[in-house]
């Protein structure tokens, strides 16, 4: 049976809006719209609100206005979603950047009702708002590379149009630098996305529909299989006890994405500037992009050192990613210190 008609079966016991369904397109961005709009208002968003209360209402304001401007407009759950603050420590975001744990404070609610709270614990809401953290940080992570591309893609043709020109050999060296370790960290970063989103949206919740169809038989068993499909999720996102190690080389090389867009000095990608390319050329900070290479490769080194220690015949977990991640043997020499992947000036 596919995927479609055990949807469909599930929607026949539980309803057409049934609570796990509407979880999963906000929680776990399966409509990745709505996301995408709400992220990029927060990274946009001129912080002024130091007051806890205030800037949690201006956020409750940001995700109501996103889910009103996507293709969620009409869901009939919307309503039940709401922001807070997790825990009692004080909101770190900062008024004049982002950081990859700048909305760490921030959890994703979801009002519920009996009986399905018999089923949707806090416990559980507390599990999803957990991962929908760190689909946050991928988001934050793919934004950063994709604006620090949009600023390269702008002086690549000038370098084509004076290649000719006396441009300091150095410079260049830098700009190519800058290229390469951001494609580098890219490919990481979207197949770390690829990767999370095909096995949150499709892996794990086949698996959850077939056990609602076959185990469940009152709502001590629903509970029992809705958590074991938490349990799944949290394993997809390396956010188990079991994988603290690997989740904070993965932080890491996310960090390394928002750290690209120190390495474009103020004033560089000015449009209509008459400065030459070569001055153009030289606010790249390349000791920034050099100690991105640094980290980027040797979090990459010790990711590989957890692969060769893991299961490789689980599911879920690191040894399914990695081979996401190597495919084709994209890091064949990772044990030899990448050397064919180093770039050097």
């Amino acid at each position: 049976m596919d995927l479609q008609k055990k949807e469909e079966g599930a929607e026949l016991a539980f309803g057409k809006d049934w609570a796990m369904k509407t979880l999963r397109r906000y929680h776990f961005m399966e409509i990745a719209d709505w996301a995408d709009l709400f992220i990029m208002s927060l990274w946009n968003h001129k912080w002024c609100i130091t007051e806890a209360e205030q800037r949690l209402a201006e956020i409750q304001g940001v995700l109501e206005s996103s889910i009103q401007r996507s293709s969620c407009e009409c869901d009939h759950n919307k309503d039940r979603l709401y922001v807070y603050m997790k825990g009692h420590d004080t909101m770190p975001l900062s008024v004049s950047a982002i950081g990859l744990h700048s909305f760490d404070f921030l959890g994703l609610g979801y009002r519920v009702d009996w009986p399905v709270s018999i089923v949707l614990t806090p416990g559980a809401l507390k599990i999803y708002s957990e991962i929908f953290s760190f689909l946050i940080k991928v988001k934050l992570a793919i934004f950063s590379l994709t604006d620090v591309w949009r600023s390269l893609k702008e002086l690549r043709p000038l370098i084509s149009l004076n290649q000719h020109a006396e441009l300091r050999k150095q410079e260049v060296g830098h700009f190519n630098l800058l290229m390469k370790m951001r494609h580098q960290v890219n490919h990481f970063v979207s197949t770390l996305q690829q990767y999370v989103e095909s096995q949150l949206s499709h892996v794990s919740w086949c698996n959850f529909l077939h056990s609602l169809q076959h185990k469940v038989r009152d709502m001590m068993d629903l509970e029992s299989v809705h958590m074991a499909y938490l349990i799944d999720s949290l394993d997809i996102c390396f956010l188990s006890n079991e994988a603290r190690p690997v989740a904070r080389i993965i932080d890491s090389i996310l960090q390394c994405s928002l750290d690209f867009r120190s390495c474009l000095r103020g004033g560089m990608w000015d449009v209509g500037t008459n400065e030459d390319p070569a001055g153009r050329l030289s606010r790249i900070n390349a000791s920034q992009v050099l100690a991105i290479k640094k980290t980027f490769e040797k979090n990459l080194q010790e990711l590989h050192l957890c692969y060769l220690k893991s299961p490789k015949h689980e599911e879920y977990g690191l040894s399914r990613f990695w081979g996401y991640l190597n495919y084709n043997e994209y890091y064949s020499d990772v044990g030899n210190e990448m050397r064919y992947y180093a770039f050097s000036l």
